[in-house]
């Protein structure tokens, strides 16, 4: 992903985890976008918005932990266009169309995980840190591999 930051400048970084859980079926993270630069001393909060789907027999909710506190937040927002596309099925009267999320927490200088509790088990699914344009490239280049690794995979 390319993004223009200057050498003090950070910008959000996402790893995400792999998560192979029944319960939880699909989710997205529609903010904060990766990329997101901090270049405004004035910005003090984070906003979160997105979506999940989950099986609807379970309860869920939505957390960030800042490695201070765990911040837990309910689906509170229907999204009945997500039900229908992702489940092919009317979202508006679905037990799933409240499937939405939208939170602002104090800006996060710390890295900090996001996940969701399904069915009373807490579901890491991504890990974000503000880091330099040079530390993403980083991180992004391909790990370099010797003749005898490479051969061996």
């Amino acid at each position: 992903m390319a993004m223009t930051v200057t050498a003090n400048q950070r910008a959000l970084y996402f790893t995400r985890q792999k998560s192979d859980i029944s319960s939880l079926w699909s989710w997205h993270l529609d903010s904060p976008k990766a990329g997101l630069s901090r270049h405004n001393s004035s910005e003090l909060n984070l906003k979160f918005q997105g979506w999940l789907l989950y099986e609807p027999i379970y309860q869920a909710t939505v957390w960030v932990d800042d490695g201070q506190q765990r911040h837990s937040f309910e689906l509170t927002i229907d999204r009945p266009s997500v039900v229908e596309k992702k489940l092919g099925v009317d979202g508006e009267k679905h037990p799933l169309c409240r499937c939405g999320f939208q939170f602002e927490l104090p800006l996060l200088e710390l890295p900090f995980e996001f996940g969701f509790r399904v069915n009373g088990q807490s579901i890491k699914v991504l890990d974000g840190q503000w880091l330099t344009e040079q530390q993403i490239a980083d991180l992004q280049q391909p790990k370099k591999r010797s003749l005898w690794q490479r051969l061996l995979t």
